[in-house]
C-alpha cells in the first residue's frame, strides 16, 4: 500500500488541520497522497497532487474518507464498481460505518501499511426510475416531500403483489442501511455479511403492516399514486429524481459490493452495542 486517495467533507470545522497532519504522517512513512479537488481552500499550499473526487479509486490502492457516515457514503458513491477499499475517519456524530478516529491517524497508517486490518464486502442497491439508474450503499427512499397527505403505495416483489398501503412512502434497505434510516422506521437489523433486503413502510395507516427481509436476489417494483406530485427518490440521502404520477421505481442488487475496511477487527455486534446501545441493560453495574 503506497497511494492513499483523500475523500473529506470540506466543511467540517478543523478539517484542513486534520488533512495536514495526515499529510505529514504520510509524506514521513513514503505514501503519496492525492486528495479530491473540492479540499484545494482548507489544505495548505504545498499539498500535492488532486483530482476529481471520481478519480480517486483509480489513483489510490486505499480512499480515506474524513467525515460523518454521510462522508463515507459520498466516497462509496464515487468508487463505486472499482473495488477500492474505503476507510473512514469518524469526524462527525455517530460514524457507524467509521472504522478509526482522528486521534488514531498514525496508528491507523501503521495498520494500512503491514496489511494489519479486515476488509468487508458490503451489497449495494440499485434504483431504476425512468431511464435513470443510480447507486446506494444504505438505502433506496420513496417518500412524498413537505405536504401532509397520505399516499398509496403499491409494491411487488419480482411481479408478485406484496403490499398496498396509505401513508409516507418505502424504504429498501441494505444489511448496511438496515441501522439508518429503516431502523428510525420501525425496521429490523441485519447483519452486514447478509444478502437480503429489507422493505420498510414508512408511517403505514395500518395495524398490520411490518417491515419484510427478502433474498437479495429478489427484484422491488414501487408505484406511488398520489394526486399531487410531490414525490422524491433519493439514495443514500442524496435526490435522485421527483416521481411523476403513476412511474415505478426498480430496485435490485447492484452488480458490484463496496468494500469497507474494518481497522479494529470490531465484530457488528461490538458495533451494535458500542454505537447504538443495543441490549444495554441500564440496571447491570458497570466495572
Amino acid at each position: 500500500m503506497k497511494r492513499i486517495g483523500v475523500l473529506a467533507n470540506p466543511q467540517v470545522n478543523g478539517i484542513g488541520p486534520t488533512i495536514d497532519r495526515f499529510l505529514t504522517m504520510a509524506e514521513k512513512k513514503g505514501i503519496s497522497v492525492c486528495l479530491a479537488d473540492d479540499l484545494k481552500d482548507v489544505c495548505r499550499k504545498d499539498a500535492g497532487s488532486f483530482c476529481h473526487p471520481a478519480q480517486l479509486a483509480g489513483r489510490s490502492d486505499i480512499v480515506i474518507a474524513m467525515g460523518g457516515d454521510g462522508t463515507i457514503l459520498r466516497a462509496a458513491r464515487f468508487v463505486g464498481s472499482a473495488g477500492t477499499p474505503i476507510l473512514g475517519v469518524n469526524l462527525g456524530r455517530l460514524g457507524f460505518l467509521a472504522g478509526a478516529a482522528p486521534e488514531e491517524l498514525e496508528e491507523s497508517l501503521d495498520h494500512l501499511l503491514r496489511g494489519d486490518y479486515v476488509v468487508e464486502d458490503r451489497m449495494t442497491l440499485e434504483a431504476r426510475v425512468g431511464d435513470r439508474t443510480s447507486f446506494a450503499l444504505n438505502e433506496i427512499v420513496i417518500e412524498k416531500g413537505g405536504l401532509t397527505h397520505m399516499v398509496q403505495v403499491k409494491t411487488w416483489m419480482s411481479d408478485a403483489p406484496i403490499s398496498s398501503f396509505f401513508g409516507n412512502g418505502l424504504i429498501v434497505a441494505t444489511p448496511t442501511g438496515s441501522t439508518g434510516y429503516s431502523l428510525s422506521a420501525g425496521g429490523a437489523v441485519l447483519h452486514t455479511s447478509m444478502e437480503a433486503l429489507i422493505v420498510t413502510p414508512i408511517c403505514p395507516h395500518s395495524l398490520s403492516l411490518r417491515p419484510v427481509v427478502v433474498p437479495g436476489n429478489q427484484t422491488i417494483t414501487v408505484r406511488v399514486i398520489a394526486e399531487h406530485t410531490d414525490m422524491m427518490v433519493t439514495a443514500d440521502g442524496q435526490t435522485v429524481a421527483p416521481l411523476p404520477p403513476g412511474e415505478t421505481v426498480v430496485v435490485r442488487q447492484a452488480p458490484y459490493k463496496v468494500r469497507l475496511i474494518n481497522l479494529q477487527g470490531l465484530s457488528f455486534y461490538d458495533l451494535l452495542r458500542r454505537k447504538l446501545d443495543w441490549s444495554l441493560d441500564r440496571r447491570e453495574s458497570r466495572e
